[in-house]
């Protein structure tokens, strides 16, 4: 699975993206967990952030396939 960062979630993983193998599906709410563990400055940004695979935001009960790519997108702003 890939997971991409954006803005600040960027920041606070000090990553651009980065890949994860997984041999089995994941839900959305395991996926955080495993997010946040790997990097607890992603914490604050759970609540507010969220996850879209294929351009469409998933639902929070998301079941992902390993071979997804999913994007963190926290709140922006912008003009």
């Amino acid at each position: 699975m890939r997971i991409i960062y954006f803005a600040h979630a960027r920041r606070a993983t000090g990553c651009p993206l980065e890949d994860f193998y997984l041999t089995a599906p994941l839900s959305a709410p395991a996926l955080w967990d495993l997010l946040v563990e790997r990097h607890p400055a992603l914490a604050p940004l759970r609540s507010v952030s969220r996850l879209a695979r294929d351009e469409d935001f998933l639902p929070a009960d998301a079941l992902l396939a390993p071979t997804d790519e999913i994007v963190v997108i926290p709140p922006v702003s912008g003009g």
